[in-house]
């Protein structure tokens, strides 16, 4: 059931030492972390997925929950094309969840359009459950300017 008071987490400051973070299939160098000025007020740590010493892609962390984490999700990633199909942005996800969990998090959302099925099997491999279908994306939001009119939100328990 979706309650957005268990969408929160305790520590919303930046943890020390996870400027890089060894996995056991993909690593995750920090970016940055962004805790001021932010269009949505929530801070959030910027990872690029590594292969070896390659980025593959991108994933994000968001610390906290507002009405745009029903958009943006708490959790965004892409993966180059090029390296598509070899589950780097699971074994990601996988990774951020234990991130999530030192920050305070039982819970988090993570969302995706309806056409994006590689994305859906991502999560659903994550043990993500479905909990608002087709939520209506405000109409002054960038997803809604360029067509991405509703997303589907999907929770993680962590």
């Amino acid at each position: 059931m979706y309650t957005p008071t268990k969408y929160h987490c305790m520590l919303t400051e930046r943890l020390l030492d996870k400027e890089y973070i060894k996995g056991p299939f993909v690593d995750l160098r920090l970016i940055d972390f962004y805790d001021h000025d932010l269009d949505d007020a929530i801070p959030y740590y910027w990872f690029e997925i590594m292969v070896g010493s390659k980025p593959v892609g991108k994933i994000s962390l968001r610390l906290g929950f507002n009405e745009t984490s029903l958009v943006n999700g708490q959790v965004g990633y892409e993966v180059l094309e090029m390296y598509q199909g070899h589950h780097y942005s699971y074994y990601a996800l996988e990774m951020v969840k234990s991130l999530a969990r030192e920050h305070g998090f039982s819970h988090f959302l993570i969302t995706t359009t309806q056409d994006n099925v590689k994305s859906q099997h991502i999560i659903h491999r994550a043990n993500g459950k479905l909990i608002i279908e087709n939520y209506e994306v405000p109409k002054d939001h960038i997803f809604y300017v360029i067509g991405k009119p509703r997303m589907q939100v999907y929770e993680i328990t962590l």
